[in-house]
């Protein structure tokens, strides 16, 4: 994944977490990461593997796909 499409997942899961109405350090703790680390994904500085994103899509309640 390169740093644009890093960038995508990141707005989206951030777009996402925003409507279910989660906190930043809320989601970031129920997901198993710092909230320093999340707000790395939703600026797209980090990327999300795979078990992250669906540890992600899980929780918000959306498919995978979604999120890509």
């Amino acid at each position: 994944m390169n740093q644009e499409a890093s960038l995508a997942v990141g707005m989206k899961i951030k777009k996402w977490r925003n409507f279910k109405d989660f906190k930043q350090e809320v989601f970031a703790k129920e997901i198993g990461v710092s909230r320093i680390m999340l707000s790395r994904y939703e600026n797209g500085r980090s990327r999300v593997s795979v078990l992250q994103l669906q540890k992600i899509a899980l929780l918000l309640d959306v498919e995978i796909t979604v999120l890509l």
